[in-house]
């Protein structure tokens, strides 16, 4: 059985999931791990879960409540776990309990890889808006921007990507 539990940042199993966050993801494409367990209990629009397969944490989704809006900061599923359906099963869920629109940062169709997260995200229903240009700024100093491309869910008809931008620099990185 599939399931998602909210964390606080001294919950059991935590480092678990801070060390799938750590071998997940680039160094500049994660923050720091004291700032991270610091957003976990002071951030209000902040919310990270572990991903359970019936006991065993095997993944991780973090996410913002941006208002209109939902984004997805970091979804990982423990490599040893892949290709079993959890990620599939978990953001349809998480999909199917928040009806706002939604918004994720992918790496650029650049090689293999790349392209089947991609394809994954667009067979669960995301629209890939790889002709808009789109930085995600440095988590903090010392670390690089990244070159990324949104994409999205469940989006109204006419928006504007440059707002949605915006909103994930102003509210999850803190750019002015």
């Amino acid at each position: 059985m599939i399931y998602n539990k909210v964390l606080s940042a001294n919950d059991v199993g935590i480092e678990i999931v801070m060390d799938i966050y750590q071998t997940s993801f680039p160094i500049d494409e994660r923050r720091e791990i004291d700032a991270l367990k610091y957003m976990i209990d002071n951030e209000d629009a902040f919310t990270l879960e572990a991903i359970y397969d019936n006991d065993t944490i095997v993944g991780l989704l973090s996410w913002w409540n941006l208002g209109k809006w939902r984004y997805i900061e970091h979804f990982a599923v423990d490599e040893q776990c892949r290709g079993r359906g959890i990620g599939q099963k978990v953001l349809m869920e998480f999909l199917a309990r928040n009806m706002l629109p939604v918004v994720l940062e992918v790496e650029p169709p650049v090689d293999e890889f790349c392209r089947r997260r991609i394809s994954f995200y667009r067979t669960i229903g995301f629209r890939l808006h790889d002709t808009y240009s789109y930085t995600q700024p440095p988590y903090c100093s010392g670390r690089n921007s990244v070159e990324l491309c949104l994409m999205s869910y469940n989006a109204p008809a006419l928006y504007s990507l440059d707002e949605v931008a915006g909103l994930l620099h102003r509210n999850v990185y803190g750019v002015k």
